[in-house]
Formats: structure tokens, C-alpha cells, sequence
């Protein structure tokens, strides 16, 4: 393992080490802790949706309201569906970075700016059946990226029925 070399007195004594053990236990280590260690483990994120009970009120005005559909597509409308309708309000748009959900989603808050009601911007989600699972969470990172405190994902029947011929278009 080491090696002492015994010189005459005046010189200095050299020390060699040998460093192989060492080295095989560094592998050692590493190894141990490689196949020991879980690489990644699923995660899940808790979902929660609205709890059963009355209906909750809420500004026509500062709502908007989002229907993933088919094809990556979004339908939307603001204020109340029966308002919307009557005033051929219902349009369609994607996820593009631009003329898509975001800029909906900013136009809203720009509008509600001068009122002082950016913050109380209330957006439903209401996926219906041929939306996938990314649009939902493409959705909910807009929420994110758009600073939206107020959102809720729903389930709503009665409102996916109305809109059924819109979604059929699609």
C-alpha cells in the first residue's frame, strides 16, 4: 500500500501511496448508491373540484368562460351563456402563443383593468368529451402564467349541451 524509501540521512525520505484501493472503493460507493436509489417515482397532483351545493354567484362581467374541444381547439364566451348566444358571442381560438387562449385570457384582464376588477376575473373551465387531458393542463398553466386567482374546472352538463352545436362544428 505505501512505500517508504529509506535514503541516506541527508536526503529526504519519499512516501508513495498507492491509491488503487481507493479508488475501487470510490466504484464501490458509487455503484451501492446508484442501484440503491429509486431514479423517480410517479407523482400525482391533487385535484379538486367544486364541492356539491348551491350555486355560487359571481359577475357576468368578470367572468369567462373556456370548452377545450376537439383538435386543440377552445370555445369561449364572457358574461353568461343566454347573453352570449344572443349576441353571437361564442367564438373559437387554440393554444398558439399568438391569437390564442392567452390573449383571450389578457384582453379579459385588460378590460377589467380600467375598472379596478382585473383580480376578480373569474374563468370556468368546462372541458368537454373530446378534450384530452393536455389541453386541461394547457389551460390551467395559462391560469398560471396569466396570474388568474379565480378558476374552476367543471363538469357542467347543462352547459355542454347548450354548447353541443358549437362542439359539433369542430
Amino acid at each position: 500500500m505505501a512505500e517508504i524509501n529509506n535514503a541516506t540521512a541527508g536526503k529526504r525520505r519519499s512516501l508513495r501511496v498507492d491509491l488503487t484501493p481507493m479508488v475501487d472503493l470510490g466504484f464501490l460507493l458509487i455503484s451501492f448508491f446508484i442501484f440503491t436509489t429509486t431514479l423517480s417515482e410517479m407523482k400525482e397532483v391533487r385535484f379538486y373540484l367544486p364541492a356539491d351545493g348551491p350555486p355560487v354567484s359571481y359577475g357576468a362581467s368578470t367572468s369567462l368562460t373556456l370548452v377545450p374541444a376537439a383538435n386543440n381547439r377552445v370555445w369561449y364566451f364572457d358574461g353568461t351563456l343566454d347573453e352570449a348566444k344572443a349576441n353571437n358571442r361564442i367564438k373559437q381560438t387554440g393554444y398558439a402563443l399568438n391569437n390564442g387562449i392567452g390573449d383571450i385570457i389578457r384582453a379579459k384582464q385588460k378590460q377589467l383593468e380600467p375598472l379596478g376588477k382585473k383580480k376578480e376575473l373569474s374563468v370556468l373551465i368546462c372541458p368537454s368529451a373530446a378534450s384530452s387531458y393536455g389541453n386541461i393542463v394547457d389551460l390551467m398553466d395559462e391560469m398560471l402564467i396569466n396570474k388568474v386567482s379565480k378558476y374552476a374546472v367543471s363538469d357542467d352538463t347543462h352547459l355542454l349541451a347548450a354548447l353541443d352545436p358549437y362542439l359539433s362544428k369542430n
